[in-house]
């Protein structure tokens, strides 16, 4: 399985991938510091993503507008985004649904509750994304 990680908090990345490291998941991890970098990488990719996992505040191009962007790529809408954010926004969440999102995490501050989201998350996506996807 292969996700594209998009979060421009250093720090972040690396509790993420050392929790999947902790949990012994062998997943290929692609790190994007923000929704432009990301589509940079997209775009260019010959093997997409199984999974975007998308934070919504960051700079240059923000998580909505990211979503906004990829919704028009017919090669890229299709691939499952699950909005990983600190971001409690009533808003923001109804926005991210409307623009075709599988789901919606808040970020436990916990360490023990983001063990286990993550642990969810990837079991469950794990069983979802058999295939891999190839730009057209």
């Amino acid at each position: 399985m292969q996700i594209l990680l998009i979060e421009d908090d250093l720090l972040e990345q690396a509790r993420f991938s050392q929790t999947l490291t902790l949990l012994h998941f062998e997943i290929i991890i692609i790190h994007a510091e923000d929704g432009q970098e990301a589509l940079a990488i997209l775009t260019t990719a010959k093997t997409l993503p199984n999974l975007i996992l998308l934070d919504l505040n960051m700079p240059r191009l923000n998580g909505i507008e990211f979503l906004k962007k990829i919704r028009t790529m017919p090669n890229l809408k299709l691939i499952p985004v699950v909005v990983f954010s600190t971001s409690t926004n009533l808003s923001d969440i109804n926005s991210c649904y409307e623009l075709g999102i599988a789901s919606f995490i808040q970020k436990p501050f916990d360490h023990k509750q983001y063990k286990e989201t993550v642990k969810s998350l990837i079991n469950y996506w794990s069983i979802r994304t058999l295939h891999t996807i190839t730009p057209k």
